[in-house]
């Protein structure tokens, strides 16, 4: 029977901004064709909190694998890979991101928080999100609101690009749950989507302006974030509202 590996090191908790890091490999099987490797820690961002997977190369002595998806797996960090050459376990390697399509993401990220406030601001209601989604290109936030969004556009935009010209922080705090509800329900949210053996919250907080319960890897102030767009209004059915918006490239 194999000894149970220890839970994955998250770096990417620890420094959001890591592009490259040094790990050893707890594991590596081929599995369908495709490599699984579990390295001790990882700086790649699984799929989960709202974000999608980070992607990248991991390079070791012998040989190269790309990272096509990367998954938790009972506290274990799975990358999906293929290899070119051979990545043994027990090797140090070093690990790559793409960081054009991890800083994307964490701007949008942000932006999508920054923007369930703006939203609530421009309509003067402290409506629900009951759904968003994130990708490389976009953000989407589903909202309670009876009636249109479309005569407010402008104005949630104005809010928002104020919001970022304010260059607010982004701070991570880590609640018990009592708390942690206590502390979002000032900001119009709540714990309801998140099951109940979670008692160690982690908050964002836009500082003063937006806080949720969220697992996922954000810039560090929303200046960061840059000029914004809003691409679409769509109706949802009886009083949901969708918003598609992004941060611009430059």
């Amino acid at each position: 029977m194999e000894k149970p590996l220890p839970p994955t090191r998250l770096l990417y908790y620890e420094d959001a901004y890591l592009k490259e890091f040094v790990s050893n490999v707890s594991s590596s099987k081929e599995i369908n064709g495709q490599w699984s490797i579990i390295l001790d820690q990882t700086a790649f961002y699984p799929l989960g909190g709202g974000q999608p997977a980070d992607t990248g190369v991991i390079k070791g002595v012998n040989g190269e694998a790309t990272v096509k998806d990367v998954r938790m797996e009972h506290g274990l960090v799975v990358h999906t890979t293929e290899v070119r050459g051979k990545i043994s376990e027990g090797e140090k390697v070093t690990g790559i991101l793409d960081w054009t399509r991890r800083y994307a993401l964490m701007r949008n990220h942000t932006l999508a928080h920054l923007m369930a406030e703006a939203i609530r601001r421009a309509t003067g209601s402290p409506s629900e999100v009951v759904s968003s989604g994130l990708d490389l290109d976009k953000a989407r936030l589903d909202i309670e609101y009876e009636g249109s969004l479309g005569p407010l556009l402008q104005r949630i935009q104005e809010v928002a690009s104020q919001v970022i010209m304010e260059d607010r922080p982004v701070e991570i705090k880590n609640l018990p749950r009592k708390n942690a509800e206590e502390y979002v329900a000032r900001f119009h949210e709540s714990l309801k989507t998140l099951p109940p053996q979670v008692q160690n919250v982690r908050i964002v907080e836009v500082l003063d302006w937006h806080a949720c319960a969220c697992g996922g890897i954000h810039v560090k102030s929303t200046g960061e974030i840059g000029q914004i767009e809003i691409l679409k209004r769509l109706s949802k059915g009886k009083g949901v509202e969708r918003i598609e918006f992004r941060a611009k490239t430059s």
